[in-house]
């Protein structure tokens, strides 16, 4: 994978972090669901006594579906918890205020004004943010990491 478009990966991830951790919650919620069949106190009579009834499990195509489901939020909670580890490499104060701000979806526009500053000085910023970022990605090798998370389940 190209710098550039590593660049774009992280960003996308810093864009979404906000989606990813509402969408950790859902997934935790569906996936920790009691499955339960179907219970009925009500003794059957006639022709509903003798007929067959489905399979109180869960099905494979649920399980399937599960499966892929968990994978999500194994993906979505490795990429959030790796995007909060970062915010402890990043020194400068200025840079912690705007990654800060990123991570919150606030636009540039938005950044600047709370900071006082011009989009573009908040754009190097972010740049030298990412870049940041990048290299650690590819020191840690994250992205080979997400890669066996995606295959392991």
């Amino acid at each position: 994978m190209t710098k550039q478009m590593m660049e774009w990966q992280v960003e996308e991830w810093i864009r979404d972090y906000n989606f990813m951790l509402r969408e950790i919650a859902r997934l935790n919620r569906l996936l920790n669901a009691v499955h339960g069949g179907r219970s009925s106190l009500v003794a059957a009579y006639g022709d509903d006594a003798g007929m067959p009834k489905g399979s109180s499990g869960i099905s494979q195509a649920e399980l399937r579906q599960l499966d892929i489901r968990e994978r999500r939020l194994l993906k979505y909670e490795a990429i959030v918890q790796y995007l909060d580890e970062v915010m402890g490499e990043i020194k400068d104060e200025k840079e912690k205020v705007v990654y800060d701000c990123m991570i919150e979806g606030l636009s540039y526009s938005r950044i600047a004004v709370h900071l006082g500053k011009s989009r573009d000085t908040i754009r190097k910023v972010k740049e030298g943010i990412i870049g940041k970022i990048v290299k650690k990605v590819e020191k840690d090798q994250f992205l080979q990491k997400l890669k066996s998370i995606k295959s392991a389940v």
